[in-house]
């Protein structure tokens, strides 16, 4: 069975503040967070692409630490405003797993382009560092699970 993640990059700083707009300290903190809790669940990939903005590429690597993925690189067509049917060509053709970290609203465009064929359908609300399981069943492809930070206990300081 294929499993496509989707991540929306970790929580970044505003463009005022840092013109790159990198992960803020709390980004970087719920992304390692998820990470980890998702490693301990045994979820592992061998591949993770995301856009070439600082934010995604950041979230990437820190997933790639935890999940075991040999393979971390930027791709074309995951930026904000890029056309869905782009990315649910290649996942579709997909045979092995992927976790792809991009942003908002191209994710949530293609998921719902994924699962009712509508770009425009409002499947899930996608939040910073959240990640989304997706897994394909013969043709089609359904939600298996969706865990953002609020579900992941944190860590006793």
């Amino acid at each position: 069975m294929t499993s496509v993640y989707l991540v929306q990059h970790g929580k970044a700083f505003d463009e005022k503040v840092d013109p790159e707009r990198k992960l803020t300290p709390e980004g970087v903190e719920e992304t390692e967070r998820i990470a980890k809790y998702l490693g301990n669940l045994g979820v592992s990939v061998h591949e993770i692409v995301h856009s070439g903005k600082a934010r995604a590429r950041q979230t990437a690597e820190i997933l790639a630490k935890y999940l075991g993925a040999r393979v971390v690189r930027e791709v074309d067509g995951l930026n904000p405003n890029d056309d869905p049917t782009i990315w649910a060509k290649r996942i579709n053709e997909l045979n092995n797993d992927l976790m792809i970290v991009g942003h908002l609203p191209h994710l949530s465009r293609l998921v719902s382009l994924m699962i009712v064929g509508n770009s425009n359908a409002k499947i899930v609300e996608f939040r910073y560092s959240g990640v989304l399981r997706l897994v394909k069943s013969g043709d089609t492809w359904a939600i298996a699970w969706f865990i953002t930070p609020e579900l992941v206990p944190r860590s006793p300081s």
